[in-house]
């Protein structure tokens, strides 16, 4: 360490070790020290930093390397469908705006400055606050890339509220509305009037239906294990595992749908054989031709189209599930139990998505009270 005297005060010049990110010596130097103890002080804060192991690199790291790094190395254990996610918005947004910016040079101000032209976007690309807060988590992650690269010290994304997300109005069928829906369908479509009942009285995900085969449905139990699903991929269909732990399930099955399952099953059967397929295996349950059926085979485009039929108010696929919840909670099934039947991590998930389905008991629980008066 040393300390020298000067006409203008004293300066510092430190040895700081070897930076293994800049290949190269890592020295402090600073002038214009009013007082030799002072210069101490300085001297031996960063003395301490170093062996605290908490000093920046003097690597000029752009942004975009940053980016590279993290969908490199930092989502090796993530799902095919995440990690698209995530590139979307990486690569739409986030790297055009932040590009190759010095990483050490980026400030809080910049962080809220991306958020607000986010929200200021036009009225016909502007995202939702929920996809902007989404957003906003992945840049905070990529700062912590360069916070374990010794890059930065502090996250310029700690501090940023999350904006405020309005809670849209959940959309469901009741049980009058699906058959209406259903009659609408072509028995020629018989695939759709399987996989949509499938859909309605099971609560399954469009992705854990996809992944479906023959062996995951036990006829004896009258059950349907669910393991896996499907996802597209960069135009390729990609089986993982569920959503989460609990997502591996068994979900119990009427004896109406299980009966509906089997004739598809024999249909099929005899569909697949004109493609010259015989073996069944490794055939998904809903799939009518040569090739692997995707979302888009029973999703917004074919629901539209028989709603109409039926002078129907559509709903997305993913609203049958909310429909099969809402059918559970009219027939007064315990929220544990659903919980349970949609493979939720968590009691407070089922609560936070659907608890307000569940009847108000306030009124009857107070009537209550006239008796002890």
């Amino acid at each position: 360490m040393g300390i020298k005297k000067t006409h203008k005060g004293y300066t510092i010049d430190v040895s700081l070790g070897y930076d293994p990110i800049a290949q190269k010596q890592r020295r402090i130097r600073k002038s214009n020290i009013k007082t030799k103890a002072e210069a101490e002080h300085i001297a031996s804060y960063y003395k301490q930093q170093y062996f605290q192991n908490n000093l920046v690199t003097n690597l000029k790291v752009t942004f975009n390397q940053i980016g590279d790094k993290y969908f490199a190395n930092y989502t090796v254990d993530q799902k095919p469908t995440y990690i698209r996610t995530q590139k979307g918005y990486y690569n739409h947004r986030i790297l055009p705006y932040f590009k190759e910016t010095q990483v050490s040079k980026i400030e809080k101000k910049d962080c809220i400055k991306f958020r607000d032209e986010l929200l200021n976007e036009d009225v016909k690309t502007r995202l939702s606050s929920n996809s902007i807060n989404k957003h906003m988590i992945l840049l905070k992650k990529l700062f912590d890339v360069a916070i374990d690269d010794n890059l930065i010290v502090r996250n310029p994304c700690i501090g940023i509220k999350k904006l405020k997300v309005v809670k849209q109005k959940m959309k469901f069928w009741t049980t009058s509305e699906f058959k209406r829906f259903i009659s609408a369908i072509d028995e020629k479509d018989f695939v759709d009037i399987v996989f949509f009942t499938t859909a309605y009285l099971t609560g399954m995900r469009a992705g854990e239906m996809l992944a479906l085969q023959w062996e995951d449905i036990d006829f004896g139990r009258n059950e349907i294990h669910v393991s896996k699903t499907m996802s597209r991929v960069s135009g390729e269909n990609i089986v993982t595992t569920p959503k989460s732990t609990n997502s591996n399930r068994y979900i119990t099955i009427n004896a109406k749908l299980a009966g509906m399952l089997k004739d598809w099953k024999e249909r099929q059967e005899s569909l697949l054989s004109s493609y010259l397929i015989t073996d069944l295996k490794d055939i998904t349950v809903f799939q009518y031709s040569i090739n692997t059926p995707i979302r888009e085979c029973f999703g917004t485009k074919k629901i539209k189209k028989i709603c109409k039929e039926a002078e129907l108010t559509p709903i997305r696929l993913h609203d049958f599930r909310h429909s099969h919840v809402a059918l559970l909670i009219d027939n007064k099934e315990e929220i544990t139990a659903i919980k349970e039947r949609m493979g939720h991590a968590s009691i407070t998930t089922t609560i936070g998505t659907y608890g307000h389905l569940f009847p108000n008991k306030q009124k009857s629980m107070s009537d209550k009270f006239d008796d002890l008066i």
